[in-house]
This record gives structure tokens, sequence and C-alpha cells, in this order.
């Protein structure tokens, strides 16, 4: 068994003191500011909380959902953007992950994500050395379960094949690590990898079952908690979102009764609401901007950088010059109106679409449109440091997708309609014609948010919208290993 590479290793060394700020949208922008040893750092309820968020700002990271896990890499996969053929983006847009550039940003994706495993690895290795309360307890050994399972599944829904209703079910994907140490695991057979996912996400729901509270007021700049570990809890792996996890991972698993199970527990407990059209607010230079529909998000990253990366991707808010980078994400008018099929009859009141009254769009021109989602121009609204991870609408999605009738289905999907302001449709005559409409919506909801590419590869569409490399293939939907992990036969590595 090799000996791992020292950019994997994590030291007991390795969580810091973290320094908290009054200021609600500074509560997870953590400054690191010196090593300790495992015994100092979880002698107190403290350290546990330090490196719990610890966990939340790995995964944060531009290799992980702060960029490429999110509107980066995953909607380049997807065609969300134009214009990236013609720079450092195209082997990446092509599929061509053997390319030097391509290949170091799928390799970085992948060792982040292990490396915020061996952190949630690491915490729950000291969970039960009696420090904590019973209460506090329960919520960081959930938190810390919930985070493993929902960053190891969408590993292996990257790096592995599709389990395709149980075809896949024996072939090799990912090692599932669920101990903190140096040595590597074996890949492990598809079906008990997503086992391991389900068992940790089954714990975690009965850990949290005793916190079931949403902190929703905190997207108003307060907080009804005294405590900030329980403030916000939308931007840790809460309850509901465990719950929404294990609807994927059903979905995934083409279970439909129990995706629906789940599905419907987030939706039928009241914690999330549509975003309401007639208040919305899309100036990103007010407090009240909520251009990711916050009351939504079941799961959103705190990334205190986020502007930076807005500015870099999106051009800056205030921008109407054209000035394009080969390295920019910007889109058509053209493409935005097939997206949000703007011909049809009753489709341009949609509240997402470009050109909308309230628009979450930046358009220079008819050639370059960008989404005004991450803009960020005001510091003390901490709704413009949230990406989404899990909103509402997708689990009336699944919902839709999982219902044992078409008439059934389509009433959860047209729900997600009429809070858009678009018509509601008919029950479709086939299958194929609602899964046409499903497809049309997850288009319409996730632009920059990273979904998509899951749905298209989990659907295996095969000449997905705007490609530029069609048709797709299993080698284009299966991001490679890094190279050491196919050399050793091995993978998720400390």
């Amino acid at each position: 068994m090799r000996t791992i590479k020292s950019k994997y290793i994590l030291t007991a060394t390795l969580f810091a003191a973290i320094a908290f700020f009054a200021s609600c949208n500074k509560w997870l922008d953590v400054s690191p500011k010196t090593q300790i040893k495992e015994e100092v750092q979880f002698s107190n309820s403290q350290g546990f909380t330090d490196a719990l968020f610890g966990v939340y700002q790995k995964a944060a990271t531009v290799d992980g959902y702060g960029r490429n896990m999110s509107f980066g890499a995953l909607d380049m996969f997807a065609q969300q953007y134009s214009g990236l053929t013609n720079g450092p983006y195209n082997a990446i847009v092509r599929y061509q992950y053997r390319d030097s550039i391509a290949q170091k940003r799928v390799d970085a994706m992948f060792s982040n994500t292990y490396s915020a495993i061996a952190q949630a690895n690491y915490l729950l290795k000291n969970v039960g050395n009696g420090v904590l309360d019973e209460s506090t307890l329960k919520i960081v050994e959930g938190e810390a379960l919930g985070m493993r399972a929902f960053l190891h599944f969408d590993l292996v829904r990257l790096f592995a094949d599709t389990y395709n209703e149980g075809a896949n079910a024996s072939t090799n994907s990912l090692a599932y690590m669920r101990e903190y140490k140096v040595s590597p695991e074996n890949r492990i057979p598809l079906k008990d990898y997503l086992d391991l996912c389900e068992t940790d996400l089954k714990k975690a729901e009965e850990l949290l079952s005793s916190n079931q509270n949403i902190d929703q007021i905190a997207f108003n700049q307060g907080s009804t908690s005294a405590d900030l570990f329980l403030m916000f809890r939308q931007n840790h792996l809460n309850y509901w979102a465990v719950k929404a996890t294990l609807a994927r991972l059903y979905q995934y698993k083409g279970d439909k009764p129990n995706a629906l199970k789940y599905a419907l527990e987030v939706i039928q407990g009241g914690k999330f609401s549509f975003i309401n059209p007639a208040t919305l607010v899309v100036d990103q230079t007010s407090d009240q901007s909520d251009l990711t529909f916050t009351p939504e998000h079941i799961f959103s990253f705190y990334v205190s950088e986020l502007k930076k990366l807005a500015d870099e991707s999106f051009k800056i808010a205030n921008s109407t010059v054209v000035n394009i980078d080969i390295t920019d994400f910007y889109t058509t008018r053209s493409s935005l109106e097939s997206t949000f099929q703007a011909t049809l009859p009753g489709y341009g009141t949609d509240i997402r679409k470009v050109g909308a009254s309230r628009s979450i769009w930046n358009e220079i021109n008819a050639s370059i449109v960008y989404t005004k989602k991450y803009y960020s121009d005001k510091s003390t609204n901490v709704k413009q440091r949230l990406i989404p991870a899990i909103r509402l609408p997708e689990m009336y999605y699944i919902a839709a997708e999982a219902s044992p009738s078409l008439a059934e289905g389509t009433v959860y999907l047209n729900e997600v309609r009429k809070r858009r302001l678009i018509p509601e449709i008919a029950v479709p005559a086939t299958q194929a014609l609602f899964d046409a409409e499903i497809m049309a919506e997850y288009r319409k909801e996730f632009y920059a948010e990273g979904q998509l590419w899951y749905y298209y590869k989990r659907k295996n569409i095969i000449n997905i919208p705007n490609g530029s490399a069609n048709p797709l293939t299993r080698e284009k939907y299966v991001l490679p290993l890094p190279n050491g992990e196919l050399e050793f036969g091995s993978s998720g590595v400390n």
C-alpha cells in the first residue's frame, strides 16, 4: 500500500482556533490562527464547533462548492455558458479531462472533497470523548455524519457510473471513508457505497431530529437565537437538509417510494417557502436583495469571498460596457430565451427569465448576459454570501418524478410553475413528454448552481442543449480519477 502524498494528509494538528465575529455576515468567515493538538482542540465544546465549521469552510473553497462544484466546472460541463471554447476552459467544456488544465481542476475537486470528508472523520473520531452535553453532541455528530454522506454522494455522482436502477450496482466506484486515517481505502461496488451513504444519512436524521428548527429570520440580518451555533441552520447540514439529501439518494437509486416520502417530508415540514415575486428585491446594493431566493434554501454554503469570485466570473455588478474576458461566464439572450421557452404563451412573466420585471440578469447586449445571482455589493447583506446546495423546488421535482402517476406528478411540477408565474400544464400523454417537462424546469431553475449536470448524467441525456461535444458518452459523464488513484487502484485518501 502506497505512502500517502503529503497534499492529502491531515495531521492531528489540522484544526485551528476560530475567531467568531458579532456581525451576522461574519458567522462563518473563520480565520485559522494557530495549530493546536488534538486533545486540546476537543477539550471543550467550542473546539468541536470550530472543527465542524471547518468542515463547511473546506467544502466551500473554490475547488469545492465555492465555485467548481456549483457555478464553475459543473455548469461548464452542462454547457450553461457561452464563449468558453476559446480560452483556458476549452478542454473542460469539451470533456477533455486529461488536458493538463482540465485535469488539475478535476483532481482538485476530488482531493478537496475527500479532505473535507477527512475533517468530518477527524471530528467524529473525537465526538464521544465526554466533553459535549447530550443536546450539542447530537447536533455536532449528526451534522458531521450528514456532511460525510453529502460529500461522498456528490463524489460518486461525479466520479463513478450512474446506478441505473441497479444495473451498475456491482460496478466499482470509490472508497467510502468512515475513519480518520492515513492509509487509503479500497474502492467498493456502487451499491455498497450508496448503502453506506444511506446509513450515515439515516443516523444523522435520527440525531438531528432533536433540533428541527430553521432560523429563517437570520436572513433578515438578525436571529432569534442567542447561541451562534444554533443560528443560520440553513448553512448547516440540518435535519431537513439530511431528509432532502435522502430524497436525492433514493431518486438516484430509482427507489421512487422513498424518494417521494422524503421529498414530501421536506415540503410538508413547512420550514421553507417559495420566494414571493411581488416582494423580490434584485437591487444588489440593497440589504433586502435576494438573488438566490434564500427562503427556498434547504442547505447552502456561506462563501466569504463570493464577491471576488463573482466579479471574476460574471463581471462587476454595474458593468454596462463590453469588455469580455475569455474566462467570463456569460450566455446569450437567444440561448436564455430558448431555455425559458419565451415564445410560448404565458411564459413571459417567468420571474427567472431574462428581461423579467425584477430581473436577476445583467444584460450587456443580446450576445452577453450574466447572471446576477452572486453579485455582492452590500457587505451587510449575508444573503449575498450564500451559494445554494439544495433548494425547495428540487423537492417538488423529485416528488413529481417519483409519483405513482403522471397526474399526481404533474401536480407537484405545476406547483413550482405557479410560483414562477408561468402557466400550469395539462397532464402529459406519455412518460417521455412528462420527463421533457421536468428537464425543461431543471434548466430554468438551476442556472449557475451546478445541479443540471447531475440531472443530465442520471437521466443519461445523450444530446444536451447547447452541447459543444454531443453526443455525450460514459467517458464524458464519468470524471476520471486522479492519476495516482488509477495507478494504485484506491481512492479516498486523506
